[in-house]
């Protein structure tokens, strides 16, 4: 059995199978994954599991080079925008339109919906390498 680390199988497969620049996109209940999209449900119940917590463990596994969020997240969720700050202090984070940002996302390997219920809490995490 796994000692640590993240513990669901998909999420694990999918994280150990980035490639340098994949994306991988961490979303809210509301995002509107695309159709044909490889995708994880963690929803147990609104805020269960929550955004940031879900990135953090995330992180745990995945080399990250660089985030994007959507713009409207600083004006619409400043608590969740200033998370996103603290835990990637060190990481180049860019800022696109929601638009954009989904237009973006629909590029990434994978999609993790949260219980997250807060707009505008996605993010989409760029791969980096360990070397």
């Amino acid at each position: 059995m796994k000692k640590q680390g993240i513990f669901n199988s998909q999420i694990s497969y999918f994280v150990a199978s980035m490639g340098h620049k994949d994306m991988l996109s961490i979303v809210d209940m509301g995002y509107p994954i695309p159709k044909d999209a490889t995708f994880v449900d963690l929803v147990f119940d609104k805020g269960i599991p929550n955004f940031t917590d879900t990135i953090k463990m995330v992180l745990c596994e995945l080399e990250v080079e660089k985030v994007i969020i959507a713009d409207e997240m600083e004006a619409n969720n400043l608590k969740n925008y200033q998370k996103v700050i603290d835990i990637f202090s060190n990481i180049e984070i860019e800022k696109k339109s929601h638009e954009e940002f989904k237009d973006m996302a629909k590029n990434s390997k994978f999609f993790i919906r949260t219980g997250e219920c807060t707009p505008f809490s996605n993010i989409i995490l760029i791969s980096g390498v360990i070397f």
